[in-house]
């Protein structure tokens, strides 16, 4: 039976790995992504030990700004330092309406850091990889904010 079409935001379509909310039956025929009008940029910066390999850290990025300049809208996310890919909530919460600078996005990278819950293993241990997820995230909203300035 045909129950029609569905909506689901990204935050309730993932699960977990290799895991989605979509019933049987059900498939995904299309994936909105928003088209941001105003002045945004984003990032993602990827530690790994050889090019193609898995991340040892992944931070990704996204700022939109406003009319005078303050941020409104903010996204963080983290991989492979958490037991799935991770949004981080509180950071982007508080940087909305505010205006940018290191010292905005140093706060963010340490919730970021203090989020996670990376693991001791052979790509490093979890005080690194928490000290790597502060300066990426650092870094990748200083890049998005220069895209979101018109720079690259």
């Amino acid at each position: 039976a045909d129950g029609g079409e569905r909506v689901i935001p990204i935050t309730d379509f993932l699960v977990d790995f290799f895991t989605n909310s979509l019933q049987p039956g059900e498939m995904v025929t299309e994936i909105r992504i928003p088209k941001y009008t105003g002045r945004a940029g984003g990032a993602y910066l990827k530690l790994e030990r050889k090019i193609g390999d898995y991340a040892t850290v992944g931070v990704a990025t996204h700022l939109q700004l406003d009319g005078s300049g303050a941020i409104s809208e903010a996204g963080l996310g983290l991989t492979a330092v958490y037991q799935h890919n991770l949004k981080v909530t509180e950071a982007e919460q508080m940087m909305i309406g505010q205006q940018p600078s290191d010292e905005l996005f140093a706060e963010a990278g340490a919730i970021a850091a203090r989020t996670c819950e990376p693991e001791d293993n052979v790509r490093g241990p979890a005080d690194y990889k928490r000290a790597v997820v502060a300066e990426y995230t650092k870094r990748a909203f200083a890049t998005a904010l220069a895209q979101a300035n018109g720079g690259q």
